[in-house]
């Protein structure tokens, strides 16, 4: 990728091809590293839920009415029991061989729904907020990227939210589309559309801090190499974007954790045999509904868990981030200079 002195800005309908093809090739690609992350960090936020039953040490809340059917209750707590995850190749092989290997890839149309707005109103806005702040890559400011990675990623997180949140709670657990219609639907009518953007505010705690140390260190490795007169081609764009994405995504796990452990709430409410739950566990019968608070919910993980559970996933979320990371910001480079001299030739 040559460095272009002078480049052309390319059209609105070019960024987009840009920052979306990247969006398409990661949620392909790295979906199943996602299934295996919520699934560990939902084992954790499970063994939490069971020591806050014997030993309630967060505020609760009642609701209304429940929201799965027995059938659900009795899958889920079979599922919980008959699989431990231990570790990331653990977690694989213990859902190819009960749930099959297209489970790997379940929530995958809410996430390339997420996905690809997300990363064109990330991308779209970040560039435009770096040139209102004067970003010259030649004498750089590396708090101008940083700023312009939080405001860009506040504005993208809020607005797709709730396919977020769907995402999560189809790869928490096996739910079918209409099983999570009906659960998104009895949410709404007892919580209002406030519901939809559950762990909203965990998300953001893990997002803002991400894009703001992504784009630190990105820019900055892309700076060095300008200085060293090394040439900024693809290899070294997405040698670029793996590092920075890998060190963001070690720093914000906990935040990440604390976000699925909010989200895969959706649909689980107290139960009763008025209900329809008669033969669930006491132990799910009696499950209380958590603090809200981000910051209550890490420190209850830390002392029931230890710190091994603020880090939930983390193999995983590596594994999905760092690659993800680079090939995203390599697409997107790539096609934005391709998209450069074509409007140059043209």
């Amino acid at each position: 990728m040559a460095n272009n002195s002078n480049p052309s800005p390319i059209k609105p309908y070019q960024q987009i091809i840009a920052s979306g093809s990247g969006a398409v090739l990661t949620a392909l690609f790295m979906t199943p590293f996602d299934v295996i992350k919520v699934r560990l960090q939902s084992q954790t936020s499970n063994a939490v839920r069971q020591s806050s039953i014997k030993s309630p040490q967060l505020p609760t809340k009642s609701v209304s009415s429940s929201v799965l059917s027995s059938a659900t209750c009795r899958h889920y707590m079979t599922h919980q029991q008959a699989h431990y995850y231990t570790g990331t190749i653990d977690t694989l092989s213990k859902i190819v061989r009960a749930e099959g290997f297209r489970v790997l890839w379940s929530g995958l149309t809410p996430a390339l729904c997420v996905s690809i707005p997300t990363v064109v109103i990330y991308f779209t806005s970040y560039m435009k907020a770096k040139q209102l702040l004067g970003y010259n890559e030649k004498s750089p400011n590396p708090i101008l990227p940083v700023i312009a990675g939080a405001c860009s990623r506040i504005f993208a997180v809020t607005t797709v939210s709730p396919f977020e949140l769907f995402r999560t709670k189809m790869q928490s657990e096996k739910v079918p589309y209409r099983k999570l219609f009906q659960i998104v639907r009895t949410s709404l009518s007892e919580e209002g559309p406030r519901v939809l953007w559950r762990g909203l505010l965990p998300t953001l705690w893990r997002d803002i801090p991400f894009s703001m140390i992504y784009w630190f260190n990105y820019e900055s490795l892309r700076a060095y190499l300008v200085r060293s007169n090394i040439p900024v081609d693809s290899y070294a764009t997405f040698a670029c974007g793996a590092l920075a994405g890998g060190i963001a995504a070690t720093l914000t796990t906990p935040a990440d954790v604390a976000k699925t452990y909010r989200q895969i709430d959706l649909g689980r409410s107290k139960y009763s045999a008025n209900n329809g739950c008669i033969n669930c566990s006491s132990t799910l019968a009696n499950q209380p509904i958590q603090s809200t608070r981000t910051l209550t919910i890490l420190l209850h993980i830390l002392r029931v868990e230890g710190p091994k559970g603020l880090f939930a996933g983390l193999v995983p979320r590596l594994l999905k981030v760092a690659p993800a990371c680079a090939i995203m910001i390599t697409s997107f480079e790539s096609l934005k200079t391709f998209f450069q001299r074509m409007n140059t030739s043209g």
